[in-house]
């Protein structure tokens, strides 16, 4: 069975109450089932949602042939997953509906709940779940109840409902927070930014898969961090650092199986990856070959080379920081370190939606379910060409606020960039399952002309703004406007305008050494890129790239094409220069 994942967003409310729930020997079990769908309850187990009021309750299968739930009148409401605190903010009263031939049929009540529209599949009314405050679940995870009224009372408090969990059904649903934690949700690329209140800093490794220099260089990028700037001495080449935020804890890799600790300016410990052997791209070679952060669950994703292919292990980073199992990419690959490597250069992952992004240099796109990182399930989506250019995807790019996914395709000019909604995507599981998004695109950015062509890519969460940059050299970058809303149409690439950054700056090797973030200070979509100096052999400067402003107009004056810097290099009030020590 195919399935769809959908996303939501409201703002938390505060916690009202706490459900009473009560066991008995003595309750009958209730049959038939209950699950949380879409308004017009086409599709079963919805999941994930766009919306708060998106999501609605449903009971019985998808056509009219099978048993539901028992006709009658039920209550309803929402709770974390562990059912101990109800998130249901509306007295119990208010939240009845009716199941008539085993599917629910509609809201009942003095003050009910809107309905969806009627499905004549399985000739059910569904019912909205909301209103429900925010879940105590890091993973925003809530869970959906049904409970015949004849089997619950109403309690003191007019909100919590008494019931024995045997007479209840449920269905557990994820949403998506408002904010997306700063350092998720940005690809394995090179540097990192770690934003601590008002202050920013950069972590920018020395070396790359194919040369530099040991060490990690910090730099102040907003605010005053103390003891920084500063260099963190490694023992071996580091190619990837990744920032979790919200603990303050950076995690490099670096070109062998070593895993670097780092809290503040102090390298705490060098941890071992499972990773053997090496897998190739177009810009190197490497055992570990990148890191991507996880702040929502305090994880961190290794892309690394298992026996020749490619894999990822995941090193959970709460309490002692511990190693998981690695396990394997399913997708289509080479003989054992043949070029080009299974696995993306710069992979991603999504703490919402609990996905691995992994387009690659053959053209596949891997998304790796890792609901549970210990039991990952692999879909495969072949969108290449079959000549090239067309399929080297280059790097993962995601805005996790919307699940617009992006992977821009290496050696095209103008710039290409792929555009799938992840909200519009369908699973269909097998071994390994596929995935496809009908309403996906290759879109061509006219007058983006990048060294290398579209190679590096990152979002500034929160902004709807992101960078597309070239490597090996040049200077030109492409900053993009991307859409506020998923979930219908054809997604795309709103705006985009090409600049040259100027001051010799020469986009740095592999992994890409671009990230983006909102800055604490004004909220605008900042981007950091960091060179390669050839006569230096290392990264010896920052550029700190203002996007809002470089996609505003009134500040760069565009081309008669509307795409490109009337005039270039970048205003000194559009970008900045900082030393990498």
């Amino acid at each position: 069975m195919s399935t769809r994942i959908k996303r939501v967003f409201f703002s938390p409310v505060p916690l009202l109450a706490l459900a009473l729930l009560t066991d008995s020997a003595f309750a009958q079990k209730l049959s038939g089932a209950v699950y949380t769908t879409t308004k017009d309850g086409t599709v079963v187990n919805q999941n994930v949602y766009a919306t708060g009021t998106d999501v609605y309750l449903n009971g019985g299968p998808q056509n009219d042939h099978s048993s539901g739930l028992p006709d009658g009148t039920y209550y309803f409401q929402v709770t974390n997953p562990s059912g101990k605190t109800l998130l249901s903010t509306d007295n119990a009263v208010c939240r009845q509906l009716t199941v008539t031939g085993g599917r629910v049929s509609g809201a009942t009540g003095p003050c009910p709940h809107p309905e969806g529209a009627f499905n004549p599949a399985n000739g059910s009314t569904t019912v909205q779940l909301a209103p429900f405050s925010a879940t105590p679940n890091a993973g925003s995870e809530y869970k959906a109840w049904l409970i015949p009224t004849g089997k619950a009372t109403v309690g003191a408090d007019p909100k919590v409902l008494v019931f024995a969990n045997a007479n209840a059904k449920t269905d557990n649903f994820k949403t998506r927070e408002a904010a997306v934690p700063q350092g998720s949700c940005q690809p394995s690329s090179s540097l990192s930014a770690l934003v601590n209140g008002t202050n920013v800093t950069s972590y920018v490794p020395k070396g790359s898969w194919s040369s530099g220099s040991t060490n990690v260089a910090v730099v102040n990028v907003e605010g005053s961090t103390p003891g920084v700037p500063a260099t963190i001495a490694t023992p071996n080449v580091v190619n990837s650092c990744a920032s979790n935020s919200v603990t303050g804890q950076t995690v490099c890799t670096a070109n062998n199986a070593d895993v670097y600790l780092i809290s503040g300016t102090t390298l705490g410990s060098t941890l071992t990856s499972a990773g053997s052997g090496t897998i190739a791209f177009s810009g190197g070679s490497c055992t570990n070959c990148g890191v991507a952060m996880d702040a929502v669950h305090n994880k961190a994703a290794i892309a690394l080379s298992l026996g020749g292919f490619g894999g990822y292990q995941y090193l959970n980073l709460s309490g002692v920081p511990a190693f998981e199992p690695a396990f394997a990419s399913q997708a289509p690959s080479g003989a054992a370190g043949a070029f080009p490597a299974n696995i993306s250069e710069d992979i991603l992952v999504d703490p919402f939606l609990n996905l691995i992004l992994s387009p690659d240099e053959r053209g596949n796109f891997e998304l790796v379910d890792v609901a549970t990182t210990t039991s990952p399930a692999f879909f495969e989506n072949f969108i290449g060409t079959g000549s090239f250019p067309g399929d080297f995807f280059d790097s993962a790019g995601e805005d996790c606020s919307t699940g617009i996914a992006l992977a821009p395709i290496e050696f095209t000019g103008p710039s290409q960039v792929y555009v799938a909604d992840l909200t519009q995507a369908v699973f269909t599981p097998g071994a390994p399952g596929t995935w496809s998004d009908t309403g996906a695109q290759v879109q061509t950015l006219s007058e983006s002309i990048l060294s290398a062509g579209a190679s590096g890519i990152a979002v500034a969460q929160g902004t709807h703004t992101g960078i597309v940059s070239g490597e090996f050299g040049g200077d030109a970058i492409t900053a993009i406007a991307l859409p506020t809303t998923s979930g219908s149409g054809v997604p795309a690439i709103t705006d985009w305008m090409t600049c040259n950054i100027g001051n010799d700056f020469s986009n740095g090797l592999d992994p890409h050494t671009v990230t983006a973030y909102q800055s604490p200070n004004g909220g605008h979509a900042i981007a950091l890129l960091a060179n390669f100096d050839f006569v230096m052999n290392t990264a010896t400067m920052l550029a700190v790239v203002d996007l809002t402003k470089m996609l505003d107009p009134t500040i760069v004056p565009r081309t008669v094409g509307g795409h490109a810097c009337a005039t270039s290099p970048l205003p000194a009030s559009v970008v900045s220069f900082i030393p990498v020590p």
